[in-house]
């Protein structure tokens, strides 16, 4: 490994962090203050927009996690694949984010359409977090908590299977959690590269 790997992992680690925490952020203030109605009409226009803008801000900040995911220790083919699958389906969900944003603030309801690019992004992310996970294994990246990309899967499965609340919710915030996981490991190796780099003062 080269100097240049702990600012990676340190950016990696605090993308998949901060993704985490936006993604829970997004979902979890609706449950605490509802803006919409249950037939999606929009009652406050203004949180409306504050909820999904830390979506999209969220799905973002995934993206640039999962390209960082792989760079310090090449991922085999397989874990590329993963990768790959989990760009597209983070892709979709940050296009969820921007459709249903526009359109709720301009129309009063977001676009239902929309929340086909959700589903088909949740399913997608669910998928490739296996062959991800499993190449994450192989080169050692995460150490021991290369499972927590197999949470990313879990959360998938109950929210996409549950259609009733709280468990889809529940779903989802599982998803966070291990994205919030997935980061601390991360950062956590960016650290102990940083004690190995950095020499002790001489006493």
């Amino acid at each position: 490994m080269t100097p240049t790997t702990a600012p990676a992992d340190r950016r990696t680690g605090v993308a998949a962090v901060a993704a985490g925490g936006l993604l829970f952020a997004s979902v979890a203030a609706e449950l605490v203050r509802p803006v919409q109605q249950s037939d999606g009409t929009v009652l406050d226009r203004i949180g409306f927009a504050i909820y999904l803008g830390a979506w999209v801000v969220g799905a973002a900040a995934l993206v640039i996690a999962l390209l960082g995911l792989g760079v310090a220790r090449p991922l085999p083919r397989g874990g590329r694949i993963g990768r790959r699958i989990c760009l597209a389906g983070t892709a979709l969900l940050l296009a969820f984010g921007i459709v249903a944003l526009v359109s709720g603030v301009a129309a009063g309801a977001p676009l239902e359409a929309s929340f086909l690019l959700f589903a088909l992004g949740l399913l997608l992310l669910g998928i490739g977090a296996v062959p991800l996970a499993l190449g994450l294994r192989r080169t050692g990246a995460l150490g021991g908590w290369w499972p927590a990309v197999l949470g990313v899967t879990a959360g998938v499965l109950v929210a996409l299977g549950a259609s009733v609340d709280p468990w889809h919710d529940l779903g989802l915030f599982a998803v966070d959690a291990s994205l919030v996981v997935v980061g601390l490991a991360v950062l956590g190796r960016a650290r102990r590269l940083d004690d190995v780099l950095v020499p002790s003062p001489a006493r």
